[in-house]
């Protein structure tokens, strides 16, 4: 059953798929941070280095246990296995990551070997110098990862999992994506007005015992359009939410 995929996969993959975009999103900010303090003259360890590739390594093997991985790009082979068939975006989006791991790997190294070197040496300019290059790479990455994400949310607008995600971490999301929630959701939505996305995001955490949390959401849907019946009639039945 090479070509289904998996009881596992169907469970967990939504959830795999919102713990690697939040994992991005982390790293994403992680490398800023370091970027900022590189601009200020500032000097970033290899420990900070480390953690970095470590979780673009997570999220590289995580994507993995839910995504085929692609044997021939050119002839579209993927390895026999019962999981997702990877479309063209999320494998761009993979081998972003991918790609992201092994040259944050490279720059910790090479972090690691200036540590080593007296600051005013032929070695140590040298390695510097390649550091640098190793660094603008992964920024053009990241920030090339980034747009992958915003399409991959377009195709992962039914995903409730992903969407609750987004509502949830709004301020957390939007300043990784540089985009505000009502664009993005607009973008997802495909229309003017998304009063329905927190409604079904409402739905979903009411059923999943988050009574609170579903009350926010209706009222934001009543915000967005205070025509909304499905939101007002949820808001009004008796005994769900607290007054």
């Amino acid at each position: 059953m090479a070509g289904k995929p998996s009881p596992f996969v169907q469970a967990n993959g939504p959830w795999i798929i919102r713990k690697a975009l939040s994992d991005y999103l982390r790293a994403k900010n992680m490398f800023d941070n370091m970027d900022r303090e590189i601009s200020t003259g500032r000097d970033i360890s290899f420990d900070y280095l480390k953690k970095l590739s470590d979780i673009l390594y997570t999220i590289k093997e995580d994507l993995y246990l839910i995504f085929k991985r692609v044997i021939d790009p050119l002839e579209r082979k993927f390895e026999k296995a019962a999981k997702i068939t990877p479309n063209d975006n999320e494998i761009e989006f993979i081998n972003n990551a991918g790609l992201l791991f092994h040259k944050a790997t490279v720059a910790r190294e090479l972090k690691y070997v200036m540590e080593y070197y007296a600051t005013d040496s032929k070695d140590y300019k040298h390695t510097k110098d390649s550091l640098d290059i190793y660094w603008i790479r992964i920024k053009e990455l990241f920030d090339d990862g980034i747009e992958m994400i915003k399409h991959l949310l377009v195709e992962y607008s039914k995903n409730i999992i992903i969407l609750e995600f987004l509502l949830e971490k709004e301020r957390y999301v939007t300043e990784a994506l540089g985009e505000s929630l009502d664009t993005l959701l607009q973008r997802i939505e495909a229309k003017e007005q998304f009063d329905d996305a927190y409604v079904r995001v409402g739905k979903y955490c009411l059923e999943s015992g988050w009574r609170d949390r579903a009350k926010k959401y209706f009222g934001e849907a009543l915000k967005i359009n205070p025509k909304n019946v499905e939101a007002g009639k949820l808001l009004a039945q008796p005994g769900y939410f607290r007054l």
